[in-house]
């Protein structure tokens, strides 16, 4: 790991986090932002210390400027071992965040309907096809259209709904077939990959 990387470190040992908060207790003007960065690299792999990492920041910060990333990191982490309510909740706070400072974006407006729509949590259907409507105007990615989609086809077939979810399935399969971003320099961004065959399979059953 560079030197100027210390704090986006993907391994964690209990040397690693001694040499992580020593450089961090150092850090004048950025220590908040380190942190977040820190949890959100070790949400997927490590989620208990990216968790932890996060509650320091809450405990610790100076501003709310990262507190859409702490957050993002929570979510994750949380997905990751299986809590379901909490990081529902997490994903919740980020989008509150979002609407009071629109400047800072997540992906938020898609994860949390199309975690809601896999995971079958009819309470917070109301919630999530309400988020799809009023951020639908910030769709830039193929994934990001695909899990739109997606959620809205799933809920929309949990409720009986099987004109709407057909649609919907359609167009999450067109999204799930793109194969270049449209962005020039980072024509794999964005895209749906083999993590998503399974919601396909849903979604082709949906459309036929």
């Amino acid at each position: 790991m560079a030197a100027d990387n210390w704090f986006r470190q993907t391994n964690w040992t209990e040397q690693i986090e001694r040499e992580f908060f020593a450089k961090l207790s150092k850090s004048r003007t950025q220590r908040d932002q380190y942190l977040a960065i820190q949890a959100m690299t070790l949400a997927d792999t490590q989620p208990e210390v990216a968790l932890r990492l996060v509650d320091t920041y809450f405990k610790t910060k100076t501003t709310k400027f990262d507190d859409v990333r702490a957050l993002d990191a929570r979510a994750k982490a949380n997905q990751v071992l299986g809590r379901v309510a909490q990081s529902v909740s997490a994903m919740k706070e980020i989008l509150e965040a979002e609407r009071d400072h629109p400047n800072f974006k997540t992906n938020t407006f898609t994860d949390f309907p199309y975690f809601v729509a896999v995971n079958r949590l009819s309470s917070e259907y109301d919630a999530a096809l309400k988020t799809l409507i009023d951020r639908e105007a910030d769709l830039a990615f193929p994934i990001n259209r695909f899990k739109w989609h997606a959620a809205m086809s799933i809920i929309h077939s949990e409720r009986d709904d099987l004109t709407l979810a057909k649609v919907h399935a359609k167009l999450a399969i067109d999204a799930a077939s793109v194969v270049d971003s449209g962005f020039r320099y980072h024509q794999d961004l964005g895209l749906v990959d083999e993590r998503f065959t399974d919601v396909v399979a849903k979604l082709t059953r949906i459309a036929t």
